[in-house]
């Protein structure tokens, strides 16, 4: 696999970009595919181990309350899942990521990037969210332009190049990045059983052994935190935010656990563990008690009173269901 070497109109030409739901795993379904190696966005989602519960207090922001319900190095987990040599190039300052993201895309190799939302145009968003992996394809230097994909969006839209420049940098916990770009010349990997295998362990290892901000139990400490949640002044807010990170913002729905379903459905025709071990049956009725709790939680942004018992119950259910899953996937690979 792998492509030769090519101009930056030639790579816009034949971008592989697909609409898809998450932008980690539509971008890098897309670069991998551009060097050759096609597979869905649901199986490059599940390569990365990409489930996760990270519990997050940012003081004096619009969110000072946020879970995050994907695994952080999500990216990074996808390539060594593959046994491809991955490595973020990180940059001291704007000037040097532009200067090298010029360089990558003039030479013809698409490059992924993690950005902020909030200075991406196209989003016209009044809220931080770091972390957003888009794929750069094209420069337009007569323009002062840099032509990209993004999730949903079909197509490629132009970015101003000092725009995509303030994207790249974020200092915002738990996404933190400097410029971070991948831009490879050439990937050769290819899709196994072992990959699968090795991915369905990690995530479900990753769940059960967190420490208070992540894993199962993040979902404690979000249950003993509700009281601060009700006495924070824009506690709606807050709620409403939770919702969307959970049903509505890149997760493909259930918070992530729908698409993880569909991983499993692909992973069941390999590796017979999965059927064994019910875990496609487990991670939906895991994807149900996230959508549960999504519902509670704008419900809750709409009520007159802060509905601490439901939304408490409603976080029990899917730790109920996140450790029964869990626990089952690490019962049927127990050599691993």
């Amino acid at each position: 696999m792998g492509v030769v070497e090519q101009s930056a109109d030639t790579v816009a030409q034949r971008h592989s970009h697909r609409p898809g739901r998450h932008c980690g795993s539509s971008a890098i379904r897309d670069l991998l595919e551009f060097h050759g190696l096609t597979m869905t966005e649901a199986c490059c989602f599940g390569l990365g181990a990409g489930l996760g519960i990270t519990y997050v207090e940012v003081p004096g922001s619009a969110t000072p309350f946020i879970v995050h319900v994907r695994s952080m190095g999500f990216e990074e987990k996808v390539f060594a899942t593959l046994d491809v040599p991955f490595a973020w190039d990180a940059f001291a300052d704007k000037e040097q990521a532009s200067d090298a993201l010029n360089e990558a895309l003039l030479g013809g190799h698409p490059a992924l990037l993690l950005t902020d939302i909030y200075h991406l145009p196209y989003f016209n968003s009044s809220t931080h969210f770091p972390g957003h992996a888009i794929v750069a394809w094209q420069l337009d230097a007569q323009r002062g332009q840099v032509m990209v994909s993004d999730t949903e969006r079909p197509g490629l839209m132009p970015v101003p190049a000092d725009k995509l420049a303030d994207a790249r940098f974020s200092t915002s916990a738990p996404f933190v990045h400097y410029g971070n770009m991948y831009a490879p010349k050439r990937i050769d990997a290819e899709v196994s059983p072992s990959c699968m295998r090795r991915a369905i362990v990690d995530n479900a290892a990753s769940l059960m052994r967190g420490d208070r901000h992540s894993g199962l139990a993040a979902l404690d400490t979000w249950m003993a935190e509700l009281s601060r949640w009700a006495t924070d002044p824009n506690w709606r807010w807050n709620l409403r935010f939770a919702y969307q990170v959970i049903e509505k913002r890149g997760t493909g729905g259930s918070g992530f656990r729908a698409m993880y379903t569909e991983f499993l459905e692909e992973a069941r025709i390999q590796l017979p563990q999965v059927r064994r071990g019910g875990l496609v049956e487990k991670m939906s009725a895991s994807a149900a008690a996230w959508s549960g709790l999504a519902a509670v939680l704008k419900a809750g942004s709409e009520a007159d009173a802060f509905p601490h018992i439901e939304i408490e119950t409603a976080i029990r259910q899917v730790r109920i269901h996140e450790q029964r899953y869990a626990a089952s996937a690490l019962s049927v690979f127990p050599d691993s």
